[in-house]
């Protein structure tokens, strides 16, 4: 993706100070006003003369007994050493930033009554924005680590300012360090008008997953469902990391209500089978299902689960008729039989899931035991040809 390099800049507050300054410090403020009178147009290079000129009296006024302890004498410095970081050559910007940098301390310094807070805030304008420049420079050559770093450096000049945040995340994804990513995107999670303020709360819950956080990846897909009730991603999130961790009890009623809202998601129908399923509701998990599968009879998965879910059903059944003893042997027989119509009624589902993807080892292995519990050996022997193929 492409990042934008420009920052929206703060006007430049002009004062005046005590009538004692000198003349130099007033020059150098006069230049500096030039130069950014010009580049409030859009081309700050046609005032690099006055820029030069503003420097070159600000470096006096720095000599100056009269000047050299004056917070504005520091705070102008610090605007002209930026901005030429910003418009120098990359070879020659990084000593311009740094004299900016230690400049910008002195002025904090020496500002006790808070007179160049606003100038102040204009230069932490320009550092971010040098900082963005060195962020995107190296996002652009997948340096992402790097990235990362001019990035966060940039916010700390414009603390909470949603721009470094973003792309701090984004670097910080990029360059798998999922933590610091998960730290600054939940920095944007109150600010709900960012516009990439819905993909962030996605996204933190997939972050903390990545790390093995399962409890706060279902807290935020929390967070994601109060703030966008009507989103169906967010609901999916929140239903599929339930179902992880084993929450399929507290989970259904969502499920349910995310069907009966988009009655034509395979999808959900299959979550509500897995759900029911797990939560030992066998009945409602097989209706789950084939709701499914009335949707898309080539769902594999729906296949597998329905198929398994009817075949251990007859598998039941076979063993609570074998730990009868009080049957006869017709009862026996009757019994054993209505354990053969459930086994044939798993078949279709079983067969189907291979038909459609040959490759799946469950699929092979559910359709291998209908046919060990049918005795027959030479679909068994094949089918286990076919798995040991793809172990």
């Amino acid at each position: 993706m492409k990042l934008k390099f420009i920052l929206s800049l703060a006007m430049l507050v002009i004062a005046t100070t005590a009538f004692s300054q000198t003349g130099q410090l007033r020059r150098g403020m006069a230049s500096y006003e030039k130069f950014s009178e010009v580049k409030s147009l859009g081309s700050p290079e046609l005032g690099m003369n006055d820029l030069k000129a503003a420097l070159t009296a600000l470096e006096r006024a720095i000599e100056h007994d009269r000047t050299k302890d004056l917070a504005e004498t520091w705070t102008y410095y610090a605007l002209v050493k930026a901005d030429l970081a910003l418009l120098d050559s990359e070879e020659d910007n990084a000593e311009e930033f740094k004299t900016a940098l230690e400049a910008r301390q002195k002025a904090i310094e020496l500002d006790t009554e808070n007179e160049q807070e606003q100038n102040l805030e204009v230069l932490s304008f320009l550092l971010a924005q040098y900082e963005l420049n060195q962020g995107v420079a190296a996002w652009e050559v997948e340096d992402f680590a790097t990235a990362y770093e001019a990035f966060n450096r940039g916010g700390e000049y414009l603390p909470g300012d949603t721009t470094f945040l973003f792309y701090a995340g984004l670097a910080a994804v990029q360059s798998g360090n999922y933590q610091n990513a998960i730290e600054k995107y939940k920095e944007i999670v109150p600010i709900d008008t960012f516009s990439e303020h819905r993909q962030i709360v996605l996204d933190i819950s997939r972050l903390y997953m990545m790390e093995g956080d399962t409890a706060n990846a279902i807290n935020y897909a929390n967070i994601g469902r109060d703030i966008y009730p009507e989103d169906s991603e967010m609901a999916s999130q929140f239903i599929e990391l339930n179902l992880i961790a084993g929450n399929e009890v507290e989970v259904i009623s969502t499920i349910e209500a995310e069907s009966n809202r988009d009655p034509q998601n395979k999808i959900l129908h299959y979550y509500l089978g897995l759900a029911h399923s797990e939560a030992g509701n066998e009945e409602q998990a097989e209706i789950a299902y084939k709701k499914a599968l009335e949707i898309d009879p080539n769902y594999v998965d729906a296949n597998i689960n329905l198929g398994g879910l009817i075949l251990n059903k007859g598998i039941e059944h076979w063993n609570e008729t074998n730990n009868k003893r009080d049957l006869t042997q017709q009862q026996y027989d009757a019994e054993l039989a209505v354990a053969q119509g459930i086994f044939d009624e798993a078949y279709p589902y079983l067969q189907k899931a291979v038909d459609v993807d040959g490759s799946n080892v469950i699929a092979l292995s559910n359709l291998q035991k209908y046919y060990q519990i049918k005795d027959d050996q030479a679909k068994v022997d094949e089918l286990q040809a076919k798995i040991d193929a793809l172990n």
